[in-house]
């Protein structure tokens, strides 16, 4: 099984119709589209992405599943996107999303980064409601993919401390490649 399909599992069994939910790194909108079709047109999905690229795919991926009307796009920096949306929408989020990297056929230079995913993951916690899912997907295997793994596993092992569940999934690869890592937290 994909990491990405065990998110979307766990997403089936989070989100109700009328949740709130967020895609921070909303890529190809495999996740948005997801979530969309979960809360229903009386719910609400935030999908965020630096590319407009990434928010166009996005957006077709959604039109073609009949869920725009209850979707919201940015092209916008993750960190700056949660960040201003915390004023206003403190512990209302059901679940987010983050997918590390670089989005698939793309420029590889442009990819997510320490400095502005670990601010973005502290943003998100302060969304996420009571008892709301966290999943962040590291990809190890470009320049640059672990260490921002080892640091989102340090925040992971700090939110865990406060009182957080956190798990983590590593799928076993056969040969060089490096497999992604997957984290759920749970706000408790």
């Amino acid at each position: 099984m994909q990491l990405t399909d065990l998110v979307h599992d766990y997403l089936s069994q989070q989100l109700k119709p009328g949740d709130h939910a967020l895609d921070a790194t909303a890529g190809n909108g495999h996740d948005s589209t997801v979530m969309a079709t979960l809360v229903g047109p009386e719910g609400h999905v935030i999908a965020i992405d630096i590319q407009e690229a990434a928010i166009a795919a996005t957006r077709t991926r959604l039109a073609a599943a009949g869920c725009l009307t209850q979707s919201e796009l940015l092209v916008a920096d993750h960190a700056q996107a949660l960040a201003s949306l915390c004023s206003h929408n403190a512990q209302t989020v059901s679940a987010i999303t983050f997918n590390l990297g670089y989005l698939p056929g793309s420029d590889k230079r442009i990819q997510t980064e320490p400095e502005s995913t670990l601010p973005a993951l502290r943003a998100a916690s302060e969304l996420l409601k009571p008892d709301g899912l966290l999943f962040v997907i590291a990809y190890r295997g470009h320049d640059g993919g672990q260490t921002e793994a080892n640091q989102v596993a340090d925040w992971m092992q700090k939110v865990q401390q406060r009182g957080w569940t956190v798990e983590s999934h590593e799928p076993i690869v056969t040969g060089t490649r490096v497999p992604p890592i997957l984290w759920v937290a749970r706000k408790n």
